[in-house]
Protein backbone atom coordinates (compact mmCIF):
# COMPACT_ATOMS: atom_id res chain seq x y z
CA UNK A 1 0.00 0.00 0.00
CA UNK A 2 2.78 2.47 1.00
CA UNK A 3 4.42 2.07 -2.41
CA UNK A 4 1.34 2.04 -4.49
CA UNK A 5 0.57 5.51 -2.64
CA UNK A 6 4.20 6.56 -2.99
CA UNK A 7 4.14 5.68 -6.77
CA UNK A 8 1.10 7.97 -7.03
CA UNK A 9 2.52 10.94 -5.63
CA UNK A 10 5.73 10.95 -7.02
CA UNK A 11 4.49 10.56 -10.72
CA UNK A 12 2.40 13.77 -9.36
CA UNK A 13 5.93 15.13 -9.14
CA UNK A 14 5.48 15.33 -5.29
CA UNK A 15 8.64 15.10 -2.79
CA UNK A 16 8.37 11.62 -1.04
CA UNK A 17 10.06 10.24 1.76
CA UNK A 18 9.10 6.37 2.87
CA UNK A 19 9.99 5.05 5.80
CA UNK A 20 10.11 0.78 5.69
CA UNK A 21 10.99 -1.53 8.30
CA UNK A 22 12.29 -4.67 6.59
CA UNK A 23 16.31 -3.64 5.42
CA UNK A 24 15.36 -5.52 2.07
CA UNK A 25 12.51 -3.64 1.21
CA UNK A 26 13.96 -0.52 2.01
CA UNK A 27 16.51 -1.89 -0.08
CA UNK A 28 14.51 -2.35 -2.87
CA UNK A 29 12.55 0.68 -3.04
CA UNK A 30 15.63 2.66 -2.88
CA UNK A 31 16.71 1.22 -6.21
CA UNK A 32 12.76 1.24 -7.64
CA UNK A 33 11.27 4.75 -6.47
CA UNK A 34 12.74 8.47 -6.99
CA UNK A 35 11.98 9.07 -2.99
CA UNK A 36 14.35 9.24 -0.24
CA UNK A 37 14.03 6.13 1.24
CA UNK A 38 15.02 5.01 5.59
CA UNK A 39 15.25 2.29 6.64
CA UNK A 40 13.31 1.95 10.34
CA UNK A 41 10.01 2.71 12.13
CA UNK A 42 7.59 5.48 11.59
CA UNK A 43 7.34 5.41 15.15
CA UNK A 44 11.01 6.88 15.93
CA UNK A 45 11.02 10.53 16.33
CA UNK A 46 14.87 10.39 15.68
CA UNK A 47 13.58 8.96 11.96
CA UNK A 48 10.81 11.13 11.56
CA UNK A 49 12.73 14.08 12.05
CA UNK A 50 15.55 12.75 9.90
CA UNK A 51 13.12 12.17 6.58
CA UNK A 52 11.53 16.05 7.31
CA UNK A 53 8.49 15.80 9.14
CA UNK A 54 8.51 19.42 10.18
CA UNK A 55 8.53 20.40 6.79
CA UNK A 56 5.73 17.91 5.51
CA UNK A 57 2.37 18.72 4.43
CA UNK A 58 1.12 15.05 4.74
CA UNK A 59 2.16 12.01 6.39
CA UNK A 60 0.60 8.42 5.40
CA UNK A 61 0.59 6.13 7.94
CA UNK A 62 0.07 2.10 5.99
CA UNK A 63 1.40 -0.45 7.61
CA UNK A 64 -0.32 -3.72 8.53
CA UNK A 65 -0.33 -2.88 12.16
CA UNK A 66 -3.10 -0.48 13.53
CA UNK A 67 -1.42 0.39 16.50
CA UNK A 68 1.63 1.31 14.69
CA UNK A 69 -0.43 3.82 12.54
CA UNK A 70 -1.77 5.59 15.27
CA UNK A 71 1.31 6.39 17.30
CA UNK A 72 2.79 7.17 14.17
CA UNK A 73 0.14 9.79 13.15
CA UNK A 74 0.20 11.35 16.46
CA UNK A 75 3.93 11.55 17.36
CA UNK A 76 4.27 13.51 13.86
CA UNK A 77 1.43 15.63 14.93
CA UNK A 78 3.26 16.49 18.06
CA UNK A 79 6.03 17.41 16.13
CA UNK A 80 4.51 19.29 13.50
CA UNK A 81 0.85 19.84 14.06
CA UNK A 82 0.71 22.03 10.33
CA UNK A 83 1.04 18.27 8.66
CA UNK A 84 -2.13 16.53 7.66
CA UNK A 85 -2.29 13.05 9.31
CA UNK A 86 -3.61 9.90 7.83
CA UNK A 87 -3.90 6.54 9.71
CA UNK A 88 -4.88 3.42 8.25
CA UNK A 89 -6.79 0.68 10.86
CA UNK A 90 -7.95 -2.44 9.90
CA UNK A 91 -9.46 -3.45 13.55
CA UNK A 92 -13.07 -2.87 13.52
CA UNK A 93 -13.66 -1.65 16.94
CA UNK A 94 -11.33 1.20 16.17
CA UNK A 95 -14.10 2.42 13.49
CA UNK A 96 -17.14 2.11 15.48
CA UNK A 97 -17.99 0.88 18.92
CA UNK A 98 -17.25 1.39 22.42
CA UNK A 99 -13.76 1.89 21.52
CA UNK A 100 -13.96 4.05 18.59
CA UNK A 101 -11.26 6.46 18.12
CA UNK A 102 -12.26 10.22 17.56
CA UNK A 103 -9.25 11.17 15.22
CA UNK A 104 -9.83 14.51 16.54
CA UNK A 105 -8.57 14.23 19.94
CA UNK A 106 -5.55 12.27 18.69
CA UNK A 107 -4.26 15.06 16.42
CA UNK A 108 -4.96 12.30 13.39
CA UNK A 109 -6.79 13.94 10.75
CA UNK A 110 -8.00 10.81 8.98
CA UNK A 111 -8.78 7.17 9.54
CA UNK A 112 -9.16 4.80 6.72
CA UNK A 113 -10.09 1.18 6.90
CA UNK A 114 -10.05 -0.60 3.44
CA UNK A 115 -12.78 -3.08 4.80
CA UNK A 116 -14.87 0.17 4.85
CA UNK A 117 -13.87 1.30 1.84
CA UNK A 118 -14.65 -1.61 0.15
CA UNK A 119 -18.15 -1.94 1.91
CA UNK A 120 -19.29 1.03 0.64
CA UNK A 121 -17.84 0.45 -3.20
CA UNK A 122 -19.94 -2.97 -3.57
CA UNK A 123 -22.91 -1.38 -2.38
CA UNK A 124 -22.79 1.42 -5.13
CA UNK A 125 -21.61 -0.93 -7.55
CA UNK A 126 -25.05 -3.27 -6.87
CA UNK A 127 -27.34 -0.53 -7.74
CA UNK A 128 -28.07 -1.32 -10.90
CA UNK A 129 -27.48 -4.49 -13.16
CA UNK A 130 -25.14 -5.02 -15.39
CA UNK A 131 -21.00 -4.10 -16.30
CA UNK A 132 -19.56 -0.93 -14.81
CA UNK A 133 -19.85 1.59 -12.25
CA UNK A 134 -21.82 4.61 -11.20
CA UNK A 135 -20.20 7.30 -8.90
CA UNK A 136 -22.55 10.10 -7.33
CA UNK A 137 -20.89 13.21 -7.75
CA UNK A 138 -21.05 16.29 -5.15
CA UNK A 139 -24.61 16.21 -4.07
CA UNK A 140 -25.45 13.69 -6.38
CA UNK A 141 -26.87 15.99 -9.12
CA UNK A 142 -24.22 14.49 -11.58
CA UNK A 143 -23.08 11.38 -12.22
CA UNK A 144 -19.61 9.39 -13.62
CA UNK A 145 -20.48 6.78 -15.34
CA UNK A 146 -17.87 3.83 -15.87
CA UNK A 147 -19.03 1.60 -18.86
CA UNK A 148 -17.22 -0.75 -20.82
CA UNK A 149 -17.94 -1.09 -24.73
CA UNK A 150 -19.52 -4.26 -24.99
CA UNK A 151 -19.40 -6.39 -28.45
CA UNK A 152 -23.60 -6.49 -28.62
CA UNK A 153 -24.46 -3.09 -28.16
CA UNK A 154 -23.48 -0.34 -31.16
CA UNK A 155 -20.98 1.80 -29.14
CA UNK A 156 -18.16 -0.47 -31.46
CA UNK A 157 -19.62 0.68 -34.60
CA UNK A 158 -19.69 4.49 -33.55
CA UNK A 159 -17.04 7.32 -32.57
CA UNK A 160 -17.20 9.25 -29.57
CA UNK A 161 -19.10 11.88 -31.40
CA UNK A 162 -21.19 9.71 -32.62
CA UNK A 163 -21.98 8.40 -29.14
CA UNK A 164 -22.61 12.07 -28.01
CA UNK A 165 -24.63 12.85 -30.58
CA UNK A 166 -27.08 9.94 -29.28
CA UNK A 167 -26.40 10.58 -25.64
CA UNK A 168 -29.38 12.46 -23.61
CA UNK A 169 -28.74 16.73 -23.79
CA UNK A 170 -26.71 16.36 -20.11
CA UNK A 171 -24.64 13.70 -20.16
CA UNK A 172 -21.03 13.94 -22.07
CA UNK A 173 -17.89 11.53 -22.80
CA UNK A 174 -15.14 12.93 -20.83
CA UNK A 175 -12.64 9.87 -21.32
CA UNK A 176 -11.63 6.63 -22.24
CA UNK A 177 -9.38 3.80 -21.19
CA UNK A 178 -7.97 1.28 -23.21
CA UNK A 179 -4.73 -0.91 -23.82
CA UNK A 180 -2.95 2.20 -24.81
CA UNK A 181 -3.68 3.87 -21.01
CA UNK A 182 -6.37 6.57 -20.34
CA UNK A 183 -6.97 9.81 -22.71
CA UNK A 184 -9.65 12.40 -22.86
CA UNK A 185 -12.31 11.95 -25.40
CA UNK A 186 -11.87 13.84 -28.58
CA UNK A 187 -14.85 13.29 -31.23
CA UNK A 188 -12.98 11.55 -33.57
CA UNK A 189 -11.89 8.83 -31.14
CA UNK A 190 -13.27 5.15 -32.12
CA UNK A 191 -14.80 2.89 -29.49
CA UNK A 192 -13.10 -0.20 -29.56
CA UNK A 193 -14.34 -3.45 -27.41
CA UNK A 194 -12.80 -3.69 -24.20
CA UNK A 195 -12.60 -0.42 -23.98
CA UNK A 196 -14.49 1.62 -21.08
CA UNK A 197 -15.77 4.64 -21.65
CA UNK A 198 -16.57 7.89 -18.87
CA UNK A 199 -19.80 9.51 -18.79
CA UNK A 200 -20.81 12.42 -17.28
CA UNK A 201 -24.22 12.62 -16.49
CA UNK A 202 -27.18 13.90 -15.11
CA UNK A 203 -28.91 12.17 -12.54
CA UNK A 204 -32.23 11.76 -14.18
CA UNK A 205 -30.27 10.95 -17.88
CA UNK A 206 -28.89 7.93 -15.84
CA UNK A 207 -31.19 5.05 -17.13
CA UNK A 208 -30.67 6.50 -20.20
CA UNK A 209 -27.16 6.40 -20.85
CA UNK A 210 -27.29 2.51 -19.27
CA UNK A 211 -29.44 1.53 -22.19
CA UNK A 212 -27.50 3.36 -25.12
CA UNK A 213 -24.24 1.00 -23.80
CA UNK A 214 -26.21 -2.22 -23.53
CA UNK A 215 -25.85 -2.18 -19.34
CA UNK A 216 -29.26 -3.51 -17.57
CA UNK A 217 -30.91 -0.98 -15.02
CA UNK A 218 -33.41 -3.59 -13.27
CA UNK A 219 -32.69 -3.45 -9.71
CA UNK A 220 -31.05 -5.61 -7.55
CA UNK A 221 -32.63 -8.00 -5.15
CA UNK A 222 -30.59 -11.06 -4.21
CA UNK A 223 -26.44 -11.56 -3.38
CA UNK A 224 -24.80 -14.16 -2.97
CA UNK A 225 -21.42 -13.42 -1.29
CA UNK A 226 -18.67 -15.89 -1.32
CA UNK A 227 -16.13 -15.47 1.64
CA UNK A 228 -16.64 -14.77 5.16
CA UNK A 229 -13.29 -13.06 6.28
CA UNK A 230 -12.72 -9.58 7.56
CA UNK A 231 -13.64 -8.29 4.47
CA UNK A 232 -16.51 -10.22 3.56
CA UNK A 233 -18.21 -9.47 6.95
CA UNK A 234 -17.45 -5.15 6.27
CA UNK A 235 -19.31 -6.33 2.93
CA UNK A 236 -22.07 -8.45 4.32
CA UNK A 237 -22.68 -5.60 7.21
CA UNK A 238 -23.07 -3.06 4.42
CA UNK A 239 -25.06 -5.02 2.15
CA UNK A 240 -27.75 -6.62 4.56
CA UNK A 241 -29.04 -3.10 5.04
CA UNK A 242 -30.45 -3.17 1.11
CA UNK A 243 -30.50 -6.24 -0.27
CA UNK A 244 -31.44 -10.20 0.35
CA UNK A 245 -27.78 -11.21 1.47
CA UNK A 246 -26.46 -14.87 1.42
CA UNK A 247 -22.77 -15.54 2.49
CA UNK A 248 -20.83 -18.72 1.45
CA UNK A 249 -17.98 -19.56 4.41
CA UNK A 250 -15.94 -22.59 3.83
CA UNK A 251 -14.25 -22.25 7.50
CA UNK A 252 -17.26 -23.36 9.92
CA UNK A 253 -16.12 -21.55 13.09
CA UNK A 254 -16.07 -18.00 11.07
CA UNK A 255 -19.60 -19.56 9.91
CA UNK A 256 -20.57 -19.82 12.68
CA UNK A 257 -19.40 -16.17 14.15
CA UNK A 258 -20.55 -14.15 10.81
CA UNK A 259 -24.33 -16.23 11.85
CA UNK A 260 -23.69 -14.02 15.25
CA UNK A 261 -22.48 -10.60 13.52
CA UNK A 262 -24.66 -10.45 11.01
CA UNK A 263 -28.85 -9.25 11.72
CA UNK A 264 -30.47 -10.45 8.37
CA UNK A 265 -27.71 -12.04 6.23
CA UNK A 266 -28.16 -15.67 5.66
CA UNK A 267 -24.91 -17.89 6.77
CA UNK A 268 -24.04 -21.04 5.04
CA UNK A 269 -20.80 -23.24 5.86
CA UNK A 270 -19.48 -24.65 2.27
CA UNK A 271 -16.96 -23.88 -0.49
CA UNK A 272 -18.16 -21.00 -2.32
CA UNK A 273 -15.52 -21.77 -5.14
CA UNK A 274 -17.02 -25.43 -5.45
CA UNK A 275 -18.88 -25.48 -8.69
CA UNK A 276 -21.75 -27.78 -7.58
CA UNK A 277 -22.56 -25.16 -4.56
CA UNK A 278 -21.96 -22.42 -6.39
CA UNK A 279 -24.52 -23.27 -9.32
CA UNK A 280 -27.17 -24.36 -6.73
CA UNK A 281 -27.11 -20.40 -5.40
CA UNK A 282 -27.69 -19.38 -8.38
CA UNK A 283 -30.41 -21.48 -10.07
CA UNK A 284 -32.30 -20.49 -6.17
CA UNK A 285 -32.20 -16.72 -7.55
CA UNK A 286 -28.91 -15.04 -6.96
CA UNK A 287 -29.38 -11.67 -8.98
CA UNK A 288 -25.38 -10.93 -8.10
CA UNK A 289 -22.48 -12.62 -6.90
CA UNK A 290 -19.47 -10.86 -5.04
CA UNK A 291 -16.44 -13.25 -5.13
CA UNK A 292 -13.83 -12.76 -2.10
CA UNK A 293 -11.13 -15.22 -1.95
CA UNK A 294 -7.97 -13.74 -1.25
CA UNK A 295 -6.15 -15.37 -4.38
CA UNK A 296 -6.59 -13.12 -7.98
CA UNK A 297 -6.38 -16.82 -9.57
CA UNK A 298 -9.30 -18.29 -7.28
CA UNK A 299 -11.39 -15.16 -7.64
CA UNK A 300 -11.41 -14.90 -11.07
CA UNK A 301 -11.99 -18.64 -11.84
CA UNK A 302 -14.87 -18.10 -9.47
CA UNK A 303 -16.58 -15.51 -11.14
CA UNK A 304 -16.41 -16.36 -14.34
CA UNK A 305 -18.15 -19.94 -12.85
CA UNK A 306 -20.96 -17.07 -11.32
CA UNK A 307 -21.51 -15.55 -14.65
CA UNK A 308 -21.35 -18.99 -16.71
CA UNK A 309 -24.12 -20.23 -14.35
CA UNK A 310 -26.22 -17.27 -15.36
CA UNK A 311 -25.83 -14.58 -12.37
CA UNK A 312 -26.98 -11.52 -13.54
CA UNK A 313 -24.08 -9.28 -12.04
CA UNK A 314 -20.50 -10.68 -10.73
CA UNK A 315 -17.90 -8.54 -8.82
CA UNK A 316 -14.85 -10.18 -8.40
CA UNK A 317 -11.91 -8.85 -5.44
CA UNK A 318 -8.89 -8.59 -7.67
CA UNK A 319 -5.57 -6.48 -6.20
CA UNK A 320 -3.29 -6.99 -9.17
CA UNK A 321 -3.89 -4.72 -11.59
CA UNK A 322 -2.48 -6.36 -14.28
CA UNK A 323 -5.68 -8.78 -14.66
CA UNK A 324 -8.54 -6.17 -14.55
CA UNK A 325 -8.12 -6.38 -18.89
CA UNK A 326 -8.35 -9.64 -19.06
CA UNK A 327 -11.32 -10.26 -16.33
CA UNK A 328 -13.33 -7.97 -17.86
CA UNK A 329 -12.84 -9.26 -21.50
CA UNK A 330 -14.29 -12.00 -19.93
CA UNK A 331 -17.41 -11.21 -18.74
CA UNK A 332 -16.65 -9.98 -15.55
CA UNK A 333 -18.89 -6.86 -14.46
CA UNK A 334 -16.75 -5.19 -12.03
CA UNK A 335 -13.96 -5.69 -9.74
CA UNK A 336 -12.75 -4.43 -6.24
CA UNK A 337 -9.37 -4.24 -4.72
CA UNK A 338 -9.05 -3.14 -0.55
CA UNK A 339 -5.66 -1.52 -1.82
CA UNK A 340 -7.06 0.04 -4.77
CA UNK A 341 -10.46 1.43 -2.35
CA UNK A 342 -8.29 2.24 0.22
CA UNK A 343 -6.00 4.44 -1.71
CA UNK A 344 -9.10 6.08 -3.22
CA UNK A 345 -9.83 6.99 -0.21
CA UNK A 346 -6.98 8.11 0.82
CA UNK A 347 -6.32 10.21 -2.73
CA UNK A 348 -9.79 11.92 -2.09
CA UNK A 349 -8.20 13.11 1.34
CA UNK A 350 -5.24 14.46 0.52
CA UNK A 351 -7.39 16.41 -2.69
CA UNK A 352 -9.81 18.09 -0.06
CA UNK A 353 -8.25 21.47 0.15
CA UNK A 354 -11.44 23.48 0.67
CA UNK A 355 -13.67 22.98 -2.18
CA UNK A 356 -12.17 20.09 -3.75
CA UNK A 357 -13.45 16.81 -4.49
CA UNK A 358 -12.05 13.90 -6.62
CA UNK A 359 -12.93 10.39 -7.94
CA UNK A 360 -10.24 8.35 -9.43
CA UNK A 361 -9.95 6.84 -12.87
CA UNK A 362 -8.35 3.58 -14.26
CA UNK A 363 -5.79 2.76 -11.54
CA UNK A 364 -5.06 6.02 -11.08
CA UNK A 365 -4.52 7.57 -14.13
CA UNK A 366 -6.59 10.13 -14.09
CA UNK A 367 -8.96 11.78 -11.77
CA UNK A 368 -12.62 13.52 -11.88
CA UNK A 369 -12.47 16.52 -9.44
CA UNK A 370 -14.97 18.57 -8.57
CA UNK A 371 -14.71 22.36 -7.59
CA UNK A 372 -16.76 24.65 -5.93
CA UNK A 373 -16.08 28.21 -7.34
CA UNK A 374 -16.78 30.10 -3.95
CA UNK A 375 -16.38 33.56 -4.99
CA UNK A 376 -14.88 35.36 -8.30
CA UNK A 377 -11.32 34.91 -9.41
CA UNK A 378 -9.09 34.34 -12.21
CA UNK A 379 -11.10 31.28 -13.97
CA UNK A 380 -14.28 33.15 -12.97
CA UNK A 381 -15.96 36.11 -15.99
CA UNK A 382 -14.30 34.46 -18.96
CA UNK A 383 -14.99 32.40 -21.45
CA UNK A 384 -13.36 29.27 -21.00
CA UNK A 385 -12.13 28.84 -24.30
CA UNK A 386 -9.64 31.85 -23.14
CA UNK A 387 -9.03 30.01 -19.69
CA UNK A 388 -5.53 28.53 -19.84
CA UNK A 389 -6.38 24.93 -19.43
CA UNK A 390 -3.53 22.09 -18.84
CA UNK A 391 -3.11 19.89 -21.48
CA UNK A 392 -4.76 16.19 -21.01
CA UNK A 393 -7.84 18.00 -19.00
CA UNK A 394 -11.03 18.92 -19.66
CA UNK A 395 -13.77 20.63 -18.21
CA UNK A 396 -16.54 18.39 -18.74
CA UNK A 397 -19.69 19.62 -17.08
CA UNK A 398 -20.79 22.69 -15.07
CA UNK A 399 -23.28 22.81 -12.16
CA UNK A 400 -25.16 26.01 -11.28
CA UNK A 401 -27.92 25.86 -9.29
CA UNK A 402 -30.25 23.21 -10.69
CA UNK A 403 -28.90 24.02 -14.59
CA UNK A 404 -26.87 21.63 -15.96
CA UNK A 405 -24.28 23.12 -18.71
CA UNK A 406 -21.94 21.58 -20.75
CA UNK A 407 -19.00 23.51 -22.11
CA UNK A 408 -17.96 23.47 -25.82
CA UNK A 409 -15.51 25.18 -27.85
CA UNK A 410 -17.62 27.35 -30.07
CA UNK A 411 -19.89 28.86 -27.22
CA UNK A 412 -18.96 31.41 -24.80
CA UNK A 413 -19.57 29.54 -21.47
CA UNK A 414 -17.87 31.26 -18.78
CA UNK A 415 -17.50 30.01 -14.89
CA UNK A 416 -19.55 31.96 -12.33
CA UNK A 417 -19.05 32.02 -8.50
CA UNK A 418 -21.36 28.96 -7.19
CA UNK A 419 -20.68 26.97 -9.92
CA UNK A 420 -19.64 23.08 -8.98
CA UNK A 421 -17.35 22.69 -12.63
CA UNK A 422 -16.43 19.12 -13.30
CA UNK A 423 -12.98 18.58 -14.64
CA UNK A 424 -10.98 15.40 -16.26
CA UNK A 425 -7.16 15.54 -15.67
CA UNK A 426 -4.75 12.82 -16.90
CA UNK A 427 -2.60 12.41 -13.48
CA UNK A 428 0.01 14.52 -14.79
CA UNK A 429 -2.22 17.50 -15.07
CA UNK A 430 -3.76 16.89 -11.68
CA UNK A 431 -0.99 20.00 -10.05
CA UNK A 432 -1.90 22.40 -12.95
CA UNK A 433 -5.31 21.89 -12.32
CA UNK A 434 -4.91 22.62 -8.98
CA UNK A 435 -3.05 25.72 -9.10
CA UNK A 436 -5.06 27.35 -12.15
CA UNK A 437 -8.29 26.96 -10.00
CA UNK A 438 -5.94 27.92 -6.54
Amino acid sequence: MGQYLAQILIEEKQDVCVIEKDEKLASDLDQKLDAKVLHGTGISRHLLHKAGIERAHLLLAVTEIDEVNLVAAMTADKISPECRTVARVRDRRFVDGTDAIKPEEYGIDFLVSPEEAVGAQVVELLKYQGAGEISPLGDGQVSLLDLPVLPHTTLPYLSCGEFAEALPAHARVVALLGDDGLRIARAEDRLDVGQRSFVLAARSEINEVLALAGAGVERIEHVLLIGGGTIGAHVAGALERAFDVTVIEENLQRAEEMAVLLKQAKVLHGDGTDPTLLQEQIREGQEAVVVLPHQDSLSLLTAIMAKQFGAKKVIARVDNSAYAPTARKLGIDALISPRRAMADAIMRFVRRRGTMSTTMLGNHQGELIDIYVESEGRVTGVPIRELKVPKDCLIGMIARGDELIIPQPDNDTRIEPGDHVFIVALRAAVPRVEALFG
